[in-house]
């Protein structure tokens, strides 16, 4: 199953089911999985995160995707501000819109340069450091 089956797959699980509110250190918060998300549109990034990267990354970006099992490397976490404010937005733009192996990461992290637009592609990096590893690249 390519990419874009794996996604529309993930796509049909998560409408099934998935609560639109989820707890987190006692407050509640928008689930990035709720219908607002989705319908945020193409431009959105965090439509297009749960379209092409929930599968593998999870809802939260902690590499704990439905996917997974079916994987020879565990996908990255996302959401630890540890190694992410490591990396650069330009790092994290050309690992998703070429691939890993075009950074000498896994060939199972796949280019999405056909499937999403430098813009769209943008927005996830804004996406994922606003929301989900919640946190900069820190130059040192």
């Amino acid at each position: 199953m390519g990419a874009i089956g794996r996604a529309l797959l993930a796509g049909m699980v998560l409408a099934v089911g998935i609560p639109a509110m989820a707890q987190a250190d006692g407050e509640r918060k928008a689930d990035p999985t709720s219908a607002a998300a989705w319908s945020a549109g193409n431009t959105s990034g965090a439509g297009n995160f749960m379209s092409y990267c929930l599968p593998c990354h999870g809802a939260e970006g902690k590499g704990d995707g439905m996917l997974v099992e079916n994987l020879d490397v565990k996908p990255r976490n996302l959401s630890d501000p540890k190694f992410m404010s490591t990396k650069p937005n330009k790092h994290l733009f050309k690992v998703i819109k070429e691939g890993g192996a075009a950074v000498g990461l896994t060939e199972n992290m796949t280019p999405f340069m056909g499937q999403l637009s430098d813009e769209e592609i943008g927005n996830i990096v804004t996406y994922l450091r606003k929301e989900i590893c919640k946190c900069e690249f820190e130059n040192n």
